[in-house]
């Protein structure tokens, strides 16, 4: 972490990967004294000072995830809080279990963002039951009662990639979709918003479904398999940018990996925006990005658990819009992707 001239912190990518292997390895940090220039004043006026927030994080496997983690962390220094990360490695099944504990060490606020929240109710109706401030983000799961949510427009995002898919091919061809996990919510409505537009705008588009549960290796497999059943390939959509690591391995492996502007390239369109994804599309292996903003639903999220402890009207509901990120934009400021060093 570095100090600019004008007395702002500017985050490494390396800070943001070492506080996720150290947050694998099963430690819940305390942040305040990890970020000495956090402002004083900020911690004496906000009412959340004191607070022990305990966050329980998607997955830290996922960059995305990292910088979202991250940054609710910067925050919750900045404002004086005691801070615990769980690290729910994309398992429903950790996550449940950490639920239970959590709400067994009576925090004063608890942020979840579920794997699958459909999974998680029992812990929620243990949270509601003590009456912890429950705070949401992405998931939500059917029944229970929580403060506020925080999300991305995934519907809009899915509708913008197909949009974007359809000008790459020429509104026509098989598009292969390397989704996530079968019961999330993310990847239920990316799905829903990629095959909604298409079935409305591109009749001459096909879709073959790849369920690569989020990971690249299982991307690479997959994406292998597609193009021994059937080569002509036009396009590839991913729900992530991880998976994208795996697609692009794939098409090295059987020889189709060609950059853009060059015969025989294969259109990808990814999700999420990271830095990885950024660098591949000035590099030409990737030709468009779905961004999200974790900067963006970090401070929402937080900013609404400063409302309702300053009891101050609460916004139930967040949606954060999606950016579509090209080589005409790769570069952009406004790209969270480009915030990360």
């Amino acid at each position: 972490m570095t100090i600019d001239k004008r007395g702002k912190m500017n985050t490494t990518r390396r800070d943001f990967l070492v506080s996720a292997s150290t947050l694998a390895a099963g430690t819940a940090a305390v942040m305040a004294a990890g970020l000495p220039f956090a402002s004083v004043a900020m911690a004496e006026d906000s009412v959340l000072k004191g607070k022990n927030l305990s966050y329980i994080a998607f997955g830290l496997q996922y960059e995305y995830q990292v910088t979202l983690v991250a940054r609710v962390k910067e925050l919750a220094a900045e404002k004086g809080m005691n801070i615990s990360v769980y690290d729910g490695k994309g398992d429903p099944s950790t996550q449940t279990t950490q639920l239970l504990d959590v709400v067994s060490k009576q925090p004063d606020i608890i942020l979840l963002n579920a794997v699958d929240a459909t999974l998680l109710q029992g812990g929620v109706r243990k949270a509601n039951e003590s009456k912890i401030p429950l705070f949401m983000l992405e998931n939500l799961p059917p029944e229970g009662e929580w403060v506020a949510y925080n999300t991305f427009d995934d519907v809009a995002g899915g509708a913008a990639g197909a949009d974007a898919m359809a000008k790459l091919i020429g509104g026509k061809g098989l598009v292969l979709e390397v989704r996530g996990a079968i019961g999330s919510g993310q990847s239920e409505k990316r799905y829903k918003g990629f095959h909604d537009q298409v079935a409305a705008k591109y009749p001459d588009i096909k879709i073959d479904v790849l369920k690569a549960e989020w990971t690249a290796d299982n991307a690479q497999t997959l994406t292998v398999d597609a193009f021994t059943r059937e080569p002509n390939v036009a396009g590839i959509w991913a729900h992530n940018d991880e998976m994208i690591r795996g697609v692009v391995s794939a098409l090295r492996q059987i020889d189709r990996l060609k950059l853009a502007g060059q015969d025989g390239h294969v259109p990808i369109v990814g999700f999420d925006g990271t830095p990885l994804g950024l660098q591949r599309i000035r590099e030409g292996t990737q030709d468009a990005d779905v961004g999200q903003n974790p900067f963006s639903m970090a401070e929402s999220i937080v900013g609404e658990m400063e409302n309702h402890f300053a009891g101050k009207p609460v916004k139930k509901e967040t949606l954060i819009q999606p950016v579509m990120i090209t080589k005409e934009n790769v570069d952009s400021k406004d790209n969270w992707g480009n915030r990360v060093k």
